[in-house]
């Protein structure tokens, strides 16, 4: 089985519980890693980010829970670049899984064509038109087409989403399930799959922040080649402990300062085009 890492709270034992029934039922075996509490951050923890660029990123203030939560994904990451883990399962502890999951882990074939794999999709701000992706699918049209081409079918699959993505790639998997190959990719970190290569990336990007951990991913150069599931294997069963995340109003200054600071993901789309050339944008 793959490794798996579990991030928990000490004093969350409840969660802990939570996910271990479930883990246990599908027999994975896993690893817990011990989560930085937000209450209790060092001065060299909080270092982690930039906090007045953070709220001009995110038109609001951040809050302790978001360092503690990305000091312990980072946790994970070093964990295994040190034992030099090729693929990992990180799982939050209030994921809720379902039976399949077992199936995708069972073939290394479903995920290592990835280093980064999504189990988990928000909607409506990442979703994706399932009648489209079967036309696709039944057409052989599994790759995003040229400027130059029809992309009625490609542009109705993508559509359906708040955010602006696109899909590069259809997978159809070993066990069944298809996962599409895109940019950006789901911002939730609640489940994923994670290679040796995008540790390390991760971590390189996760120096300094200024944006939530669960968007790194949109910023990591490293060529990674980012996917999600179309029928998602994992969902956060419970309200966020991250608290007071309100936004505000940009004074003019500000908006004109956020203009100039806000991140722009240049590693990330000079590497779209290195993977996909300039044809598929």
């Amino acid at each position: 089985m793959l490794k798996t890492y579990v991030i928990n709270l000490k004093r969350r034992n409840d969660r802990l519980q939570f996910v271990k029934e479930q883990l246990d039922q599908l027999g994975i075996v896993f690893e817990r890693v011990n989560a930085v509490d937000g209450n209790d951050l060092s001065a060299d923890q909080r270092e982690l980010y930039d906090q007045k660029k953070f709220a001009l990123e995110c038109k609001r203030q951040l809050v302790n829970g978001e360092i503690g939560c990305a000091l312990s994904h980072r946790a994970v990451w070093q964990q295994m670049v040190a034992d030099k883990i090729p693929y990992a399962l990180i799982l939050e502890d209030d994921v809720r899984l379902k039976s399949e999951l077992v199936s995708l882990l069972a073939d290394s074939e479903c995920y290592e064509a990835f280093d980064f794999l999504n189990l988990t999709l928000k909607k409506p701000i990442y979703d994706i038109d399932h009648a489209s992706v079967k036309f696709c699918l039944d057409n052989k049209h599994l790759i995003r087409p040229a400027l130059w081409q029809s992309r009625h079918f490609w542009r109705n699959m993508e559509k359906s989403a708040i955010v602006k993505w696109r899909i590069f790639r259809l997978h159809q998997l070993a066990n069944g399930m298809i996962a599409c190959e895109c940019d950006p990719a789901p911002s939730l970190a609640c489940c994923y799959i994670l290679s040796l290569h995008g540790a390390i990336s991760f971590l390189a990007t996760s120096e300094k922040l200024f944006y939530p951990i669960d968007k790194v991913w949109h910023h990591s150069g490293g060529l990674l080649k980012q996917a999600f599931l179309l029928d998602p294997l994992a969902y956060q069963a419970f309200d966020s402990d991250i608290n007071n995340r309100t936004r505000f109003n940009l004074s003019l200054v500000q908006k004109i300062r956020r203009y100039f600071v806000k991140g722009r993901r240049w590693r990330r789309r000079l590497d779209i085009v290195r993977l996909y050339g300039w044809k598929r944008l």
